[in-house]
């Protein structure tokens, strides 16, 4: 059966990566939370999406020119665009929360900045992180970048590792057959968008167990019934809760 995997702590159902949506998953005992980390200039490792502030919280600019002091006065918008009394978290107050559960998996994206570049020291950082929080063990890092991933199994090769991949990361490959001929069998997971998932099905199942696979985004009742019945690794969604119910559904059918 496939396994629960809550997309940036659940963001349909609570604030985008935020340590109270964070709390809510637990709540829920899913099987894995995905988030993401970017580095400051100062050296903070802020769990947000974006390289900029805009979207997610009441500043702007950039987040890699955030300092704690700067961090600590933003506030994160939730589903609705409301503001809530809450800063965007450090990748330690996120770890540290997560590791109340014993069971949960930390799959922890490591971002690029707003030109796309990876950030120098982040890989090191966040193992360092993972490491301290005790959580080595059961965590994950994970890129769209291939050489990024190769940095994550050269120095933290006893974490898991997974690949994201959707049409336009992978046009730079050729395609995904591309990709999956540039990775071999280098990483633990391939986390790929539902969309191109569906079209290249049968090639993905011929060239790997679908057991080491992810499908993003999956959100609406119909697509979350279609994946469901492929039994794929991990069905990743910002609305985990319904996925949830309508996986108890079928188990019951």
């Amino acid at each position: 059966m496939s396994r629960i995997m809550a997309h940036r702590g659940a963001r349909n159902l609570w604030a985008e990566n935020s340590l109270s949506g964070f709390r809510n998953t637990l709540k829920h005992s899913f099987e894995a939370v995905e988030f993401d980390v970017h580095l400051t200039d100062a050296g903070e490792l802020v769990v947000i999406h974006d390289a900029t502030l805009e979207r997610t919280t009441n500043g702007t600019g950039m987040v890699r020119d955030l300092t704690p002091e700067a961090r600590l006065g933003l506030r994160l918008r939730g589903p609705d665009g409301a503001l809530i009394d809450e800063c965007p978290p450090t990748l330690e107050e996120v770890l540290a929360l997560l590791a109340i559960d014993p069971a949960i998996e930390p799959w922890v994206e490591l971002k690029s900045d707003a030109q796309n570049r990876p950030y120098p020291g982040l890989v090191e950082k966040a193992a360092e992180a993972i490491r301290a929080a005790g959580l080595a063990d059961r965590a994950a890092l994970h890129s769209f970048d291939p050489g990024v991933v190769r940095e994550i199994r050269a120095i933290a090769p006893e974490m898991k590792s997974l690949i994201s991949a959707n049409e336009q990361s992978v046009a730079q490959f050729g395609g995904l057959t591309g990709l999956f001929d540039q990775i071999g069998d280098e990483v633990d997971i391939v986390g790929i968008h539902h969309s191109l998932f569906e079209a290249e099905f049968e090639m993905i199942q011929s060239r790997r167990a679908l057991s080491r696979c992810s499908v993003w985004t999956i959100n609406e009742p119909d697509l979350m019934r279609r994946w469901i019945a492929r039994d794929v690794g991990f069905l990743v969604s910002d609305n985990p809760v319904l996925l949830r119910e309508l996986m108890t559904e079928e188990a019951k059918a």
